[in-house]
């Protein structure tokens, strides 16, 4: 019988060091400090798949080239920076092996989010480059080049990481994967960035999950009324889907980490957790963090 599998998706303060500080030695203890954390859910011999975010990493390396033609290679660049780091840490901190796998999803080369790019990627600009889509910071301060963020339709390496999750723990699915599309002969990469919390709740469901835990930067989704922002500390399914159809939860933030969760919780019947680093067991044990169920839960 397999071990109970425990899904982490990793994102926000989590995984990347304070604005203004890109050195390794910095991110290496926060990684260190972070796997500290996750590896408390690995209780009662239960497995841990941990899925990580790389956008500071991935802007880092688009300074040094920022031919977008190559975001493929830098997307596998920092899976295998950040997951070498994750894996040395939960190795120490569990007594026990863990895999870092560099992976692929496919998405379709037809996803609607071709024609419409909103994921900002690399340094921030005067102005924008001609012939290069681009978007103004939320700030206004400047502009970032935008590519498209289409939806993950399967994870190549899926049954490699279930081979290795039968030996340890295993950090997969960095970055939301390097996205290919088919062609004719076989794959072509595309540049494009795959969400990463879509990539968690795909191998969550694939994989027969028990849990599905998102940690990120704000301890809460949140409601806001007039302004005021009040935080949901559980929610059903459909509740979620509500929010989500009325606009209440940020594009390209927490919105997919809540779409996600609904995708996990009605496929599996279990629920899926938002957390911020530092209340990861108590959000487990429903004592933070927001927390989605099954509408029959």
């Amino acid at each position: 019988m397999s071990p109970p599998l425990v899904v982490v998706a990793l994102g926000g303060n989590a995984v990347s060091p304070p604005a203004g500080d890109p050195s390794l030695a910095t991110e290496r203890t926060l990684l260190a400090r972070t796997a500290g954390e996750i590896a408390t859910l690995a209780a009662d011999g239960r497995r841990l798949l941990v899925v990580h975010g790389n956008g500071p990493q991935v802007g880092r390396l688009l300074a040094l080239d920022g031919d977008l033609a190559q975001l493929d290679v830098r997307v596998a660049q920092t899976q295998g920076e950040l997951g070498y780091l994750l894996a040395e840490a939960l190795e120490r901190r569990l007594g026990a092996p863990c895999a870092a796998l560099v992976t692929r999803v496919l998405v379709d080369a037809g996803d609607t989010a071709f024609a419409a790019p909103t994921k900002p990627v690399g340094d921030l600009l005067a102005a924008p480059p001609p012939g290069v889509p681009c978007a103004r910071t939320p700030d206004g301060r400047g502009w970032r080049r935008v590519v498209a963020s289409p939806r993950p339709t399967a994870v190549l390496e899926r049954d490699a990481i279930a081979a290795l999750l039968g030996r340890g723990h295993v950090v997969a699915g960095g970055g939301g994967g390097v996205p290919l599309a088919s062609a004719p002969g076989g794959r072509r990469a595309l540049a494009a960035v795959v969400d990463k919390d879509w990539v968690a709740a795909l191998l969550a469901i694939a994989l027969d999950a028990v849990r599905l835990v998102f940690v990120t930067d704000v301890s809460h989704a949140f409601d806001d009324f007039h302004g005021a922002r009040a935080p949901i500390a559980r929610m059903t399914a459909t509740e979620a889907r509500a929010r989500l159809a009325r606009g209440v939860f940020a594009p390209g933030s927490m919105a997919p980490k809540i779409e996600s969760a609904v995708q996990y919780v009605e496929a599996s019947g279990r629920a899926a957790i938002v957390a911020s680093p530092g209340s990861v067991q108590a959000a487990v044990a429903g004592l933070t963090g927001t927390r989605v169920e099954p509408d029959d839960a």
